[in-house]
């Protein structure tokens, strides 16, 4: 009876496993008045949502960032506004786990 169950758990982790996935999602921020910073965890925050709406578009569950989750990662171009500001444009990719 017990060999059974660990079958049956084993069985059960191998599906669980093979269904989790991560759908990659990019996101931009457009120019903004923000700091590098800022506009860096906007465009990862963009690129979250759409991982996780692909997630969720495919009948999956997303998990958010927290614990062992992937953060993204960013690129950001900056211009001179005509006012003298400076502007960012940030380009981020987040892949959120799909369960």
């Amino acid at each position: 009876m017990s060999r059974a169950l660990v079958v049956l758990a084993l069985v059960i982790v191998a599906a669980t496993t093979a269904r989790a996935a991560q759908y990659p999602g990019w996101g931009d921020t457009g120019w903004v008045y923000a700091s590098k910073r800022d506009c860096c965890n906007a465009a990862i925050e963009i690129a979250a949502g759409y991982s996780a709406q692909a997630c969720v578009d495919t009948g999956g569950v997303p998990r958010s960032f927290a614990g062992s989750s992937q953060r993204g990662t960013c690129s950001a171009d900056w211009m001179q506004a005509e006012d003298g500001g400076i502007i960012y444009r940030c380009y981020g990719e987040a892949s959120v786990w799909c369960r």
